[in-house]
């Protein structure tokens, strides 16, 4: 790993933007899909949904209000219900309960500054709890805002406002600690612990609850300021109220000599009984027992616990059951990307649950580091059954598989404004799909064709989310801290239609590519930061606006992606603002496999 670099701070503003571009309904929920309300009976033509702004029942033909929702309610499944069981009905990343741990599973990395970004999501002002191991965690000395414009972290106390976000720091090493790479929360912040929980490799842990009066979006980076510690990493945390009893897991990439592949299986209900069947051999560790290919390993978790598995073979591919709900997060200890290419950094997602991984996809990646849009992005696919086909949108990238069978990954590299779609036979053939981002030095032959992009950038990797899962609305929060952010937006045709896309910053967007032949989707991008300055201006004279890092909110009447990306000198990290968690998959994985 390259030595580090000094600490830079420089808190982003609450609005994203240097002026208004119009208001921004706080509430969030996606109109498509809904269930009908026993409250206000639908005609067969024309089903109820929410509205954009989870205020009403409406009617999908013509948006007529049928029932409009009491100031403490919110619309969720086309029902007026309280606003945190509306957003467990709607199924989507923004909710009330989160589990969620460092992503730091090998300890030869120091322990730097965990923190998480949470926007509020809600028409309603949020109080949040911090706890682990069953007891609560002080954070009136953890909690952070900014105001617009301005680079000072102002503590923050009591509720956080509807449509507005906070950082809270979670943890850091003790005071007087130094080393290597070593990233210390900023200076007047006091982290809600100093003590680590997150087993060395593998081993047992005890993972951070976080509760919530109303609904938010959840954002785990790791560490904060990671710009100067050359091995950041964020995800997007999804609610329990979205986890599943089926999984496969996922890895970040394969060993090497920086890092391994790791896991975390977490539990929200004591006496869960989780269930591996390995497609490589589970090496035991301080606590874990471990289990041959192919033969059935169970653990027992408590509530808040996790089940961390480190080692030097992929378990990707692997079918995970548990008895109770459970989520999993992949990654890798220290990625090389290429597996040759300098230098390594941390990668770790939250991996949906199998019943919502999809059967069709989008590729597109960030925006280019040189200017170069066929430069190479690494993508994974991870097959869930056997006889799985593919196809893809112009054409099948080099390298691309083309059918696939149960457990199987299949790694390729595309141009990453070489936008593609790939889709499978049908929904019960679901796959799952990460894009990643290569090191900044890469490697040159014979060990490698890795490019080089002097020192900007280094590994990372995304859930790509499925085109079944797009929302309608988002709220999400761009670390400050970073050179180069920019936000990659895809859109899916609604009724024969492109609907507009609203991002605060910049108003409509209005610059559209297509992607594939069939006009099914278009893409766009969007810069917040440029070379540590201000990112892209829209309009022009007193009418401009410029889009910067923090807060960010958009909206549509139609489906549509977005995922952030972040870089710096060696150093990289990228999550989707948001997703939808509907159920796509019907048939068991257990009962086909």
């Amino acid at each position: 790993m390259a030595a580090a670099l000094g600490v830079t701070f420089a808190a982003a503003c609450m609005a994203a933007c240097s002026k208004d571009r119009g208001g921004f309904a706080t509430d969030e929920h996606t109109f498509f899909d809904a269930s009908v309300s026993p409250d206000a009976p639908a005609t067969p033509d024309c089903p109820l949904q929410c509205s954009l702004d989870g205020r009403s029942v409406i009617e999908t033909c013509g948006g007529t209000v049928v029932q409009s929702c009491a100031d403490d309610l919110a619309c969720g499944a086309a029902k007026c219900q309280d606003p945190c069981a509306a957003a467990a009905a709607d199924r989507s990343s923004n909710g009330c309960d989160f589990y969620f741990q460092m992503p730091r599973m090998d300890k030869l990395f120091p322990h730097s500054c965990n923190a998480a970004f949470i926007v509020n999501t809600s028409a309603h002002p949020v109080d949040m709890t911090l706890e682990r191991d069953g007891n609560e965690i002080d954070i009136s000395k953890s909690v952070f805002r900014t105001s617009p414009g301005s680079a000072e972290l102002v503590s923050h106390a009591g509720a956080i406002p509807p449509g507005e976000s906070v950082i809270l720091f979670l943890s850091d090493s003790p005071p007087g600690f130094a080393a290597s790479g070593y990233i210390r929360c900023p200076l007047g912040v006091t982290p809600a612990t100093t003590e680590d929980t997150v087993p060395h490799r593998t081993g047992i842990g005890s993972s951070f609850r976080l509760t919530t009066n109303m609904p938010v979006a959840l954002t785990s980076m790791y560490p904060f300021g990671g710009a100067a510690s050359q091995y950041p990493t964020a995800t997007l945390v999804l609610p329990v109220a979205t986890w599943g009893k089926e999984h496969m897991l996922v890895n970040g990439w394969a060993a090497s000599s920086a890092g391994d592949p790791g896991l975390q299986i977490v539990a929200s209900q004591d006496d869960t009984e989780v269930t591996i069947l390995p497609n490589k051999d589970i090496v035991s560790g301080p606590g874990v027992v471990g289990g041959r290919a192919g033969e059935p390993t169970k653990y027992r978790l408590s509530r808040g616990q996790h089940l961390q598995l480190v080692q030097s073979e992929e378990l990707s591919g692997s079918i995970v059951t548990s008895d109770k709900p459970i989520s999993t997060f992949g990654g890798n200890s220290c990625a090389f990307v290429p597996s040759s290419a300098k230098y390594c950094d941390i990668l770790f997602q939250q991996i949906p649950p199998f019943e919502q991984w999809g059967s069709e996809y989008v590729g597109v990646a960030y925006r280019p580091r040189r200017g170069n849009e066929h430069e190479p992005v690494p993508y994974r696919i991870v097959a869930a059954r056997d006889g799985t086909v593919l196809e893809y949108d112009p054409a099948v990238p080099a390298g691309a598989p083309t059918t696939m069978s149960a457990g199987e990954v299949a790694v390729f590299e595309h141009g990453t404004g070489d936008a593609f779609v790939v889709r499978t036979q049908d929904v019960e053939h679901p796959i799952y799909v990460s894009a990643h981002m290569t090191g900044g030095d890469g490697a040159p032959p014979p060990n490698s064709t890795a490019q080089s992009f002097s020192g900007a950038g280094d590994p990372e990797f995304v859930n790509v989310i499925p085109a079944a899962q797009y929302l309608s609305s988002y709220s999400f929060y761009a670390d400050p801290t970073y050179a180069e952010t920019a936000i990659t937006i895809v859109r899916r045709k609604t009724n024969g239609a492109f609907k507009d896309v609203w991002l605060e910053c910049a108003g409509t967007l209005t610059t559209w590519k297509p992607v594939g032949t069939r006009g099914e989707y278009e893409y766009t991008r969007v810069d917040l930061s440029r070379a540590r300055k201000s990112g892209d201006t829209f309009g022009e004279g007193d009418a401009a606006t410029t889009c910067q890092t923090g807060l960010q909110r958009m909206r549509s009447d139609g489906p549509f992606t977005a995922t952030v990306w972040g870089w710096d000198a060696y150093a990289s990290y990228a999550y989707p603002g948001g997703t939808a968690q509907r159920t796509l998959v019907t048939t068991s994985l257990v009962q086909v496999n």
